[in-house]
């Protein structure tokens, strides 16, 4: 999520495919995502350093929304909001 978001901050883009975030991840990236894979729905991997990578994203994700030119709020929130829950009530049963 920390890379995805300082992606999100610094290109406008969102990428959720983590493959593709491997300049804003940690070195062990793709082994981490090849063993999550790999057990699907398990537990992630207990990766050593962790803590120290997630306070370095972190920081990087801060860094990157401080000099972000995305908006605060999202300009079609309202209507994604309408649209959710028209669709939702539409769908009842």
């Amino acid at each position: 999520m920390l890379a995805t978001g300082t992606h999100l901050m610094r290109s406008g883009e969102l990428e959720a495919d983590l493959t593709r975030l491997l300049p804003y991840g940690p070195p062990y990236l793709p082994e981490l995502v090849a063993a999550k894979r790999e057990a699907e729905h398990g537990a992630a991997p207990r990766v050593a350093g962790v803590a120290d990578d997630v306070a370095r994203m972190t920081a990087a994700l801060e860094a990157a929304r401080e000099g972000s030119a995305l908006p605060e709020r999202a300009a079609a929130a309202d209507a994604l909001h309408d649209l959710v829950v028209r669709t939702r009530l539409a769908a009842r049963p």
